[in-house]
């Protein structure tokens, strides 16, 4: 048996002596050793003759090759482009800046009430002016800042294409000649940064230039378009407040109108300015009728014991108690009786009309304190925009970080190419 053969029965017998579980990892090793072709010590199987060895070495060559290939072409050349732009082609961006916090002036009322054992006064309503924070409008105005919407309300004086297209631009940071609505959207975007804090509502305003003064001619057109878009929202809630509480009144009015108008239709067809004195006069006059009808019939039957059935004096008696009943029951059916012209039917028309005159009545007035109360709020609660860090004129450039990015860039580089040649070496472990 040659010295090959013998080598290589020796480390087939030396890998079935190790344990199951090392097995696995041996060969891994093996081949990855042989994949890389380290500087070390070489395990590699024996081909049968010297023709198959000298092919799996040229393999193992290219393979290697092939590797510090992609290094150059995904590592080293784009980190050498990356250091060299940054260091000798980038320009300057300067970046100004502004703070400030949006807030509502509510009044908020506190009430104290006295003690028993004191003077006996009431409660005492003291309004405090105590200015709130505005939240969700903080948010809003971010949002706006970062939206195409600030781009057509900014002063035409402010072009904002010849600020991003200044000669001091490289031509990798510079806007391009022609760009679209959009691009220069997306732009805008990526040169003006927003940042709002959720707990204390404070809105932070970047923005980036090639020059120092369009940095801060920026920070501040940008302030000034949004102290606009608060006092428009502001302007336009108190405005639907107030609307909504006018069409209330207006509504309310309409049904006081139409409930006078009914009642005056009722006197007109009924001819009684009131019903209720009607009946009141219609009452007064059946008590005196049948107190006059009880005289009549005292005095007839005083009569009737001293005088004869056909005395004048009785028959007079009679003709008028007669006509005391007849009018004691014509006052009976003009004020209980069954016709639609009754005292009584009336008064229950009138109280109907008098019920929904008052109902509309109170709706007025309530309408109105709405109107009052919504007019008070809206003018407290008016969002106002408080710039606490004014905009200022930046004295140096903030903007390519050199240092950082030369370090970081390569770095994430040879970390992208690391996975990527993992997963290569992985998938071609797999296929042999």
């Amino acid at each position: 048996m040659s010295a090959p053969e013998i080598s290589q029965d020796m480390r087939r017998e030396g890998a079935d002596a190790l344990p199951a579980p090392a097995r696995p990892l041996a060969r891994w090793s093996a081949r990855a050793r042989a994949l890389w072709g380290g500087a070390g010590r070489e395990v590699e199987a024996v081909p049968s003759d010297a023709g198959a060895a000298s092919q799996g070495r040229g393999a193992r060559t290219r393979r290697v090759s092939g590797y510090w290939l992609s290094f150059a072409l995904f590592v080293a050349a784009p980190a050498l482009a990356s250091v060299v732009y940054l260091m000798f082609v980038a320009s300057d961006q300067y970046v100004a800046e502004t703070k400030f916090a949006l807030r509502t002036a509510q009044m908020e009322t506190t009430k104290e009430k006295s003690s028993a054992g004191q003077t006996g006064a009431g409660a005492q309503s003291t309004s405090l002016g105590l200015p709130a924070i505005a939240g969700q409008d903080a948010h809003v105005v971010a949002a706006y800042i970062r939206s195409p919407a600030i781009l057509r309300d900014l002063p035409s004086a402010l072009d904002i294409r010849e600020i991003f297209r200044r000669p001091e631009a490289d031509a990798w940071a510079r806007l391009p000649a022609r760009a679209s609505a959009e691009a220069v959207a997306d732009y805008w975007r990526s040169m003006v940064s927003t940042y709002v804090d959720g707990l204390s509502g404070i809105v932070t305003v970047s923005a980036r230039a090639f020059r120092r003064d369009d940095a801060l001619a920026l920070v501040t057109e940008i302030s000034a378009a949004s102290e606009r878009l608060v006092n428009v929202l502001s302007t336009r809630a108190r405005a639907d407040a107030m609307a909504r509480a006018e069409t209330e009144v207006k509504r309310a009015e309409g049904l006081v109108r139409a409930a006078l108008a009914d009642m005056r239709s009722f006197r007109d067809s009924e001819r009684v300015i009131s019903p209720a004195a009607e009946a009141t006069n219609a009452s007064t006059l059946l008590l005196n009728a049948m107190g006059e009808r009880i005289r009549l019939q005292s005095e007839l039957s005083a009569a009737e014991r001293v005088m004869s059935g056909g005395a004048p004096t009785l028959t007079s008696l009679r003709a008028r108690l007669q006509s005391a009943d007849q009018q004691i029951e014509g006052l009976k059916a003009q004020l209980t009786g069954g016709g639609a012209r009754t005292v009584s039917a009336s008064i229950a028309r009138y109280e109907e009309l008098e019920l929904q005159r008052q109902f509309a009545e109170k709706l007025y007035l309530m309408s109105q304190e709405a109107l009052e109360r919504a007019r008070q709020k809206a003018e407290r609660q008016s969002v106002y925009l408080s710039a606490f860090v004014p905009p200022y004129l930046p004295d140096e450039a903030e903007f390519p970080k050199r240092i950082q990015y030369s370090v970081l860039l390569p770095i994430g580089f040879l970390i992208l190419w690391g996975i990527g040649a993992m997963l290569t070496a992985t998938v071609r472990d797999h296929r042999v």
